[in-house]
């Protein structure tokens, strides 16, 4: 990492790297702590000791799994991690934190929601991304996990214009260093009703099979408050969850190559 910030010399970093399925922390759990930890100290060091000086934002990517609340997520919520990548992340967000009030280093974390739209880059393991691709590649049935839940969802080009937010405002010289920012849409869903929703935009006849894959300690609601970030940032969510599902489903159909 050294090295890799004496020869870019970077004035903005956006720290997203992560072994983002949740259900694969929990083996070896201990190892993904320790590494998740040491990859985000690793790199805010060297960045501190060789990179300082130019150094105008670095970005933290949060995840709204470092709470366990049936109320919204929003500033002044306490974490409460319930599987070890949560753990992993409520440490790097602490680290994150303590560089800017120790080194007043211009760190920002951005917890965002759960988000869809992984079609370019192939990443079919979240719950959208698979039954969207099962169901376009005509499996007849699907197996899932708890159906109950209940998620905000948040289509891709609204987390990444959460990121692009940030940015404007940090090199703008908005007060954003050392806090946290929720991103979001602030309303939320039940998984269940979520499959039914892409089941008739696809038009697919087949059936889920419940309760397969279950989570230990999985939360059962997650929706975020964004109003901290559309005041100070100006972001606001621009896709409702349909409008998202539809252009996530075209964007497989062309990866997929089904469309005609």
């Amino acid at each position: 990492m050294v090295k890799v910030v004496e020869a870019t010399r970077p004035q903005v970093v956006f720290h997203l790297a992560a072994l983002t399925p949740v259900s694969e922390s929990f083996s070896p759990a201990s190892n993904l702590c320790r590494d998740k930890l040491y990859w985000t100290v690793n790199l805010l060091e060297a960045l501190r000791r060789h990179g300082f000086e130019q150094l105008r934002l670095f970005v933290l990517a949060g995840t709204t799994e470092m709470y366990d609340t049936p109320e919204p997520i929003e500033d002044g919520r306490a974490f409460s991690p319930k599987s070890p990548y949560a753990v992993s992340k409520v440490a790097a967000t602490y680290y994150n934190e303590y560089m800017w009030h120790t080194y007043r280093m211009p760190t920002v974390t951005v917890i965002p929601t759960n988000t869809y739209g992984r079609a370019h880059v192939g990443q079919r393991h979240f719950f959208i991304e698979k039954i969207i691709t099962s169901m376009l590649l005509g499996a007849k049935e699907i197996k899932l996990g708890n159906p109950e839940t209940i998620r905000d969802w948040m289509f891709r080009e609204d987390h990444v214009n959460a990121y692009i937010k940030v940015m404007e405002a940090a090199l703008n010289g908005k007060e954003v260093f050392g806090q946290r920012f929720y991103f979001g849409t602030s309303k939320d869903y039940i998984t269940r009703e979520t499959f039914e929703k892409v089941k008739r935009l696809i038009g697919w006849e087949g059936r889920a099979i419940w309760n397969v894959y279950l989570r230990p300690n999985d939360s059962k609601r997650i929706i975020v408050n964004p109003e901290r970030a559309k005041k100070v940032l100006g972001w606001a969510p621009r896709y409702n969850l349909e409008e998202g599902l539809r252009r996530a489903i075209n964007e497989w159909k062309e990866v997929l190559s089904l469309t005609s």
